[in-house]
């Protein structure tokens, strides 16, 4: 199985264009029908009683993955009360296909060579992908993208450096987080691989992607990039914090605040417009958001806290909208989209699926002597990075790469549990009790 998992795990990043048949539900994809192929395939395994085909007790994976079925199941009941059918079944059709690859990457991944492989495939797709977005900032070919409603002001073709790369994505926010991901494979391959001139072209790849995410014009991935670069840096050296340390960190962050409010007011007025709900033609882009966040707070007080139902705050903000938005619908934040979306039980089951996971690998980057300490910690970095880069996005649910690489976490987890408990009680509770310890 492990030639699908990988024909799988590659095939998302062909995005639902290319190789794409349209249907009036939802665009049909390679990656979709194979990840549709998922579910009966494991039926299959499971009736042969393959003992492959398992779950591993007292695991933080199998904790996350009964977390997102949890979830996928609310989302399903959602549909009794979806004002919208058509967006409720395209939203559960996105859902299914994500958790399939999570199920697909948690019961066929073997082991850490395995992983790797989908690791180095996953790299150079995303390479391309990168390749892709300077053919676009360099040419100015977009095969692709609507040029229209990407190039607003007309600037593309007289201002090159105005150009910004989006290659397959609906907008380049959701290149630019894609890239954010690739920073973080990049750091890991760099510790994996044994080959310099390999690690090299790794390094070179990574400064490129920077460029490229500053090209995108995201505010918000470029300062998530240059968060989680900093923090790899800083993870590479030990350091032995006092209290006053701290206390001093904080002084100091919060003198340059100020500093930076005193020497620069547009900063200042900036953030005063997010507390200002604007008029029609008004509003800057900041202030639109935060009208959508507030408008999905309403709902879900309106849906008694279990949500709008699945993919429906569209289809909410468009007829029961009370504040402006300049047009826009989608509420522009992934944790908001769940929590309105699917209610606060589906939200809790997201939260503990992610706390699951960055506890484990803490766990792991603390107790571990090894190489995989160091992708623990890179992982754990991307998880911490992404809670803010998760924000950029209009739809994450959309975009479906984002569950092949959760699907990856998972099964690193998973691999690295199954490894600890093969090794006696005594050394399992000592590694784990130092950590907890401290």
């Amino acid at each position: 199985m492990f030639i699908y998992l990988l024909l799988l795990v590659a095939s998302v990043f062909l995005g639902s264009q290319i190789l794409a048949i349209p249907t009036p539900a939802a665009q049909i994809t390679l990656y979709r029908i194979m990840a549709i192929g998922v579910v009966p395939l494991l039926a299959v395994q499971l009736l042969q009683g393959n003992r492959n085909v398992k779950i591993i007790p007292h695991s933080h994976a199998s904790k996350a993955v009964l977390c997102f079925t949890g979830w996928w199941a609310l989302a399903l009941v959602s549909g009794a009360w979806a004002q919208d059918l058509k967006l409720w079944f395209q939203a559960m059709f996105l859902m299914t296909i994500g958790l399939s690859t999570i199920y697909a990457v948690y019961f066929w991944l073997k082991d850490f060579r395995q992983w790797i492989r989908l690791l180095q495939a996953v790299w150079v797709m995303m390479s391309a992908l990168m390749v892709w977005g300077y053919f676009e900032i360099i040419t100015n070919i977009y095969l692709l993208a609507d040029i229209d409603k990407l190039d607003k002001y007309k600037t593309f073709v007289t201002q090159p450096m105005t150009r910004i790369p989006i290659t397959i994505f609906a907008n380049q926010n959701d290149y630019a987080t894609m890239l954010i991901a690739y920073l973080c494979i990049g750091c890991i391959l760099i510790v994996l691989t044994r080959f310099k001139t390999f690690r090299l072209m790794i390094v070179a790849s990574n400064f490129l992607a920077v460029y490229l995410i500053y090209r995108s014009q995201s505010r918000m991935s470029l300062l998530c990039s240059l968060i989680f670069l900093t923090m790899v840096v800083c993870l590479e050296f030990k350091w032995d914090f006092r209290r006053s340390d701290y206390y001093r960190g904080l002084i100091g962050f919060a003198a340059l605040m100020v500093g930076l409010l005193v020497l620069k007011p547009s900063i200042l007025a900036k953030i005063q417009s997010l507390y200002y709900h604007g008029g029609v033609g008004q509003l800057s882009g900041d202030t639109a958001r935060m009208n959508l966040w507030r408008m999905g707070f309403v709902f879900l007080a309106q849906s008694f806290g279990l949500g709008v139902g699945a993919g429906n705050i569209e289809y909410w903000v468009t007829n029961y909208h009370f504040l402006p938005s300049n047009g826009i619908v989608n509420i522009h934040n992934w944790w908001l989209e769940i929590l309105v979306a699917y209610g606060w039980p589906a939200f809790i089951l997201y939260v503990l699926a992610y706390v699951h996971l960055v506890f484990r690998l803490m766990q792991v980057s603390r107790s571990l002597n090894s190489r995989y300490a160091k992708v623990a910690k890179y992982l754990t970095t991307f998880l911490l990075v992404f809670v803010a880069a998760s924000i950029t996005s209009a739809n994450n649910m959309l975009i479906e790469w984002h569950w092949v690489f959760f699907a990856l976490i998972i099964g690193f987890v998973k691999l690295v549990e199954i490894a600890i408990q093969k090794q006696s009680p005594a050394v399992v509770k000592i590694q784990l009790g130092k950590v907890c310890e401290r």
